[in-house]
């Protein structure tokens, strides 16, 4: 169960992991809806939270990183936080603004980028210091990842007067992304540059 895998492996205990939170963070942002109880929501992020620590966790203490697991997680983290902020819009409407900028962000903007990896040959978004340390540090370095994916919730959950501030850094975060990109085309033009250059000599 917690041998290594290889990187192309379908099965492992972290992908389980990511299933798992997947259906009880579900589970409970549907119980808040249907019993318009914002408890259950919150309890499903919470899962959210704690499944994604414990599958990332996994993944790298028992070198079960596979291809499909960083697949499957980035997915997972977009519809748990699809469904959390629906909930969490239909008990806040006042703060529309800030969210839908913000899912606008995660779910597409944040989404394409994560699943750049396979375009380089990688395992996960983990590894994109492989590629580009700014890259890296920007949006998969931990605190990359907290400023990413932690900011912008807690402060409209414990700070909603201050939405303002969340939407300036949810924009802040689509510059980041875009700049990122920016970053691995002239990567990947510098690559396709030096590929081209060696084919001319040989």
């Amino acid at each position: 169960m917690f041998r290594k895998r290889p990187p192309e492996s379908i099965y492992s205990t972290p992908n389980l992991i990511t299933l798992l939170r997947l259906g009880a963070s579900l589970a409970f942002f549907t119980l808040a809806l249907l019993e318009r109880n914002e408890t259950y929501n919150f309890i499903g992020l919470a899962l959210h939270w704690l499944g994604d620590v414990a599958d990332g966790f996994v993944a790298r203490r028992f070198h079960q990183e596979t291809i499909l697991g960083a697949e499957i997680d980035i997915i997972a983290d977009r519809v748990e936080f699809l469904f959390f902020f629906i909930n969490f819009l239909f008990f806040h409407p006042q703060l529309y603004l800030p969210i839908i900028v913000y899912l606008l962000d995660f779910a597409f903007v944040d989404f394409y980028l994560s699943y750049q990896f396979i375009k380089f040959d990688l395992i996960s978004p983990n590894y994109f210091y492989k590629v580009d340390k700014n890259v890296y540090r920007f949006n998969y370095s931990p605190a990359g990842k907290f400023a990413n994916s932690t900011i912008v919730p807690l402060l409209l959950i414990f700070l909603p007067r201050w939405w303002i501030i969340a939407l300036v850094w949810a924009l802040g975060l689509i510059g980041l992304k875009l700049f990122s990109f920016y970053l691995l085309n002239k990567k990947k033009n510098i690559d396709k540059n030096l590929s081209s250059s060696v084919k001319e000599s040989s």
